[in-house]
C-alpha cells in the first residue's frame, strides 16, 4: 500500500508510545520479513500519524509561505522508509526513522531549505535543515552563501536575538576529502558558515516530554516553526521581498 493509499488518524493526536515502539522493534528487527508483518503498524502508527500532522499544519505552513509544498507525497513532503542501499555498506532495507517537510513546491527537496518534523524510536525533531545538493546545487551554495557575504549583520541579529546556540540543537557538516565531517553548535563566524556543506538546528523532545502524546504537542512545532521560519528566509527565498519578510518574522 502506497502511502497516498493510507487514511490520516483523524488530524493529529500526537506521538504516542507505539509510534516510538515501531522504530525501536525496525532497529532490532531490520529485515524485509518482520517488516512485512509490521506493515499495518507502520501505515496505522507511522504513516497515518504524519499524514493527521499534514493535514493539522497544512494551514499553518501555508500562511508562513503558499508556495510550502502540502500535497503528502513520498520524497516530497515524506520522507522514504525504504533505504537505497545500492552504494551503502549498511544493507538494513529500511530507515529506523521518518520525516515530513515544509520546502518550496518549486524546487526538488534536497536543493531547498525546509522545515521539518522527524521521529525515531528515542525522540521527535522539529527544526530547520539545509543541504548543499550534488554538484553544489540548490540554494546553501547559490542563496544562502552569497547573501551571507553581503549581510552578515542581519543573521547574526537573528541567531542572538532568538538565542538559538542557546535553546536549540544544533550541528553542521563540512567537506573535507569527499568525507563529511560533523560539527556540533552552529559556525562561529562568516568563513566557518561559508564552508558549511549542511546545516541542522532543531529541538529534541523526549517520549517523556508532557504534551508529545496529545495534540497540544501541534502547538509547539508551530511555535518552533515560527522561530525557525527566518532561517528559512534568509537561507532559501531569491527576490528582493526576502529582507522584509525576514525583518517581518524576526
Amino acid at each position: 500500500m502506497s502511502s497516498t493509499q493510507v487514511t490520516s488518524r483523524q488530524g493529529f493526536q500526537g506521538f504516542d508510545k507505539d509510534c516510538f515502539q515501531f522504530f525501536r522493534d525496525l532497529s532490532r528487527h531490520n529485515q524485509k520479513a518482520w517488516f512485512d508483518k509490521n506493515r499495518p503498524r507502520y501505515e496505522t502508527m507511522i504513516l497515518g500519524t504524519f499524514r493527521g500532522l499534514l493535514e493539522s499544519l497544512r494551514s499553518f505552513v501555508l500562511n508562513l509561505n503558499p508556495d510550502f509544498e502540502v500535497g503528502g507525497k513520498t520524497n516530497g513532503n515524506f520522507s522514504r522508509i525504504n533505504r537505497d542501499v545500492r552504494f551503502s555498506k549498511d544493507k538494513s532495507p529500511y530507515h529506523a526513522n521518518f520525516y515530513c517537510y515544509f520546502f518550496n513546491r518549486k524546487l526538488k527537496r534536497q536543493d531547498d531549505g525546509r522545515l521539518y518534523v522527524g521521529l525515531s524510536g528515542e525522540h521527535v525533531t522539529v527544526g530547520f535543515s539545509i543541504y548543499e545538493g550534488k554538484k553544489h546545487a540548490g540554494v546553501l551554495p547559490q542563496v544562502f552563501k552569497p547573501r551571507l557575504e553581503r549581510d552578515p549583520t542581519s543573521l547574526g541579529h537573528y541567531l542572538k536575538g532568538k538565542a538559538i546556540a542557546k535553546n536549540y540543537d544544533a550541528y553542521w557538516y563540512r567537506s573535507e576529502r569527499r568525507d563529511w565531517i560533523q560539527l556540533e553548535g552552529i559556525p562561529e563566524d562568516l568563513p566557518e558558515w561559508q564552508k558549511a556543506s549542511g546545516i541542522v538546528i532543531r529541538r529534541k523532545f523526549s517520549p517523556g516530554f508532557k504534551s508529545l502524546g496529545s495534540p497540544e504537542f501541534l502547538k509547539e512545532i508551530q511555535q518552533t516553526f515560527s522561530e525557525l521560519y527566518p532561517l528559512y528566509l534568509f537561507t532559501s527565498v531569491r527576490g528582493n521581498d526576502w529582507l522584509k519578510l525576514f525583518k517581518k518574522y524576526s
